[in-house]
């Protein structure tokens, strides 16, 4: 089995992505706590972690150094929009999470990775969309972003 993971490449690919009022993290800028940063989206270690499912598929009954596999994961983003405050700025703040999450959703659908091979990447159902902590406890109104990757090899 011969393989190598292109996560770095493809967590930088999202690092880069450009979404008009939304700033984007890669895996070595966590911060503990974004109340600096409104309108962040970056990877989420905090709850299930920020890499899970991660297995292997062999695509052919060989098996050994030289057998070709597959290998999926998925990994947790997410989306921290405005903080919690009263209900008068309730439906603004919604609203406005909703439309950024529309555009990261959109340029999720578009990232390209530099990479060696070929990556499949989807977003899994359901984005769970609500008040969300930051690593500091600090709440906003968010979402979590699932991408469920296949890295064909």
């Amino acid at each position: 089995m011969t393989f190598s993971l292109n996560l770095a490449n493809i967590t930088n690919a999202i690092a880069a992505l450009s979404i008009s009022g939304v700033t984007i993290k890669d895996v070595d800028e966590i911060a503990a706590s974004w109340k600096a940063v409104p309108n962040v989206l970056y990877p989420n270690p905090r709850d299930a972690g920020f890499i899970t499912d991660f297995g292997l598929d062999y695509v052919s009954t060989m098996r050994g150094a030289s057998a070709p596999v597959n290998v999926r994961y998925v990994l947790h983003y997410r989306f921290l929009g405005m903080e919690v405050g009263d209900l008068s700025t309730f439906p603004k703040a919604y609203s406005d999470t909703l439309s950024k999450l529309i555009s990261i959703i959109n340029a999720l659908e578009e990232v390209s990775a530099p990479y060696s091979g070929a990556v499949d990447m989807e977003i899994v159902a359901p984005i769970n969309i609500g008040a969300r902590p930051d690593p500091a406890g600090n709440m906003y109104h968010g979402a979590d972003i699932a991408l469920k990757i296949t890295e064909i090899h």
